[in-house]
Order: structure tokens, then sequence, then C-alpha cells
């Protein structure tokens, strides 16, 4: 099956839902009954499971992807005594520190490369169960991995020099990222946020043909926030 139907597919399923619950809420079909325990986990479950097959496994929809099925689990009792809510954190953590393992290096061009993402330097800084500040002035921004675990990271880039379309991946997994960004360059942000939160308050004043900033942000009861 496509990936395009797939997602087809399930949209339309999700839209039936919808106009089924409204109609309820409304007076329509009330005779009817579609619900179990933890049907809400679903809509944590199904776009995660999309993204999958859209786009494959990362750690983004692996993590909540399990997530919502351990929440699922606990809601029917299959988990008992909250087993499936204690097994978040556990799980989380131990699917991050799979992605640190088998995380793929990526090259970047030395020539520009406006107009096409070219990933990450390498460049990571973590804060777990403390804070770190990376500053960035006069420095030739490429790209960063930020990981707050437990803690904060605050990524100032407002006097950083950024040539070229660059990629920041924000990790706030019970922890806070705050990204600062110069004013002369685009952003597009890919937000997953899990029981978090993510803010863009972010205006650019760049031209047209100016460098983009994509930052991947995945939030698990922590936030982001981009200004």
């Amino acid at each position: 099956m496509k990936k395009s139907t797939l997602s087809i597919i399930l949209g339309l399923i999700i839209i039936l839902f919808g106009i089924f619950f409204g109609g309820q809420a409304i007076g329509y079909w009330e005779e009817y009954e579609v619900s179990f325990d933890g049907w809400w986990t679903l809509f944590i479950i199904i776009p995660c499971v999309i993204s999958v097959f859209n786009s494959g496994l990362n750690m983004f929809n692996s993590i909540g992807t399990g997530v919502g099925v351990l929440l699922l689990l606990s809601e029917q009792y299959i988990l008992k005594d909250d087993i499936g809510y204690k097994l978040i954190v556990p799980y989380v953590l131990i699917v991050f520190g799979l992605s640190l393992i088998f995380r793929k290096s990526i090259r970047i061009k030395n020539e520009s490369t406006n107009g096409i993402f070219a990933g990450s330097k390498g460049e990571n800084y973590f804060a777990v169960f403390g804070g770190n500040t990376p500053q960035f002035n006069g420095v030739d921004f490429r790209g960063a991995n930020t990981y707050a675990v437990f803690g904060g990271v605050e990524l100032k880039l407002q006097n950083a020099i950024i040539r070229r379309d660059c990629v920041i991946n924000a990790y706030s997994i019970f922890g806070g990222t705050d990204i600062v960004l110069p004013k002369n360059v685009r952003v597009i942000v890919n937000s997953t946020p899990i029981f978090g939160g993510v803010e863009n308050s972010f205006i650019s004043e760049a031209a047209d043909n100016a460098p983009t900033v994509l930052i991947r942000a995945l939030s698990v009861f922590g936030g982001t926030d981009i200004k």
C-alpha cells in the first residue's frame, strides 16, 4: 500500500470518528456507543504510526507510539497497578539512549547549501539534571543537537553567523529548551509534543533568499521555546 493511500485511509477513519462523536454531542446516534477505556490514546498512536509509514522509524515516532501503547494497555488494565504509566519514563530514556548510540552522523558540504538542508555538523549540547547555555558569538553555525533531560538548554544564536540552511534537533524530555535565533534567518518548525509543548514566537526579518533553520522539536513532558 502506498504511503499516501495509507494516510488517506487513516485520515478518513479519524474524520468519521469525529463526525460520529460530534453527532452524538448534538443529539444524534445516542443509541450507539463506540467507546472503550483509553480510546483517547489513539490520538497519540495513530499520528505516530502514520509518521512511521510516511517517514520511517525514528526517535520521535518511536517514543510517541510506545507511550501511546503503554497508556492504552494501562487503561485497558492489561498492565495493572498503573504499570503502563510507570514504564513511560524508562521507555523514553531507553529509546533516547538507543537513538544516541545508533544515530548516523551527517556530513555537511563546504559549499553553500541554501535550499537544501545539510543537517547537523554534529555538535551535541546536553543538560541532564542541570543547565547548559551555549553561545555562538561570531561563530559560523551549521546545526546542533540539544538534549534537555530533567534539565534546561538555552541555545543562544542571536549573534551567530548562519550562512546556509541548517538543522537543530531539540529533545526536551522532562526538561526545557530555549532557542534564541538571529532575525536574519527564516525558520521551519517540525514539532512532536507528547504531554509537552512547543512554542514558536520567533519573528523573522529575513529576505526571501535568506538561509532557513529547520528545528525538529521533540517535547516529552517538557517544553521547547523558539524566539
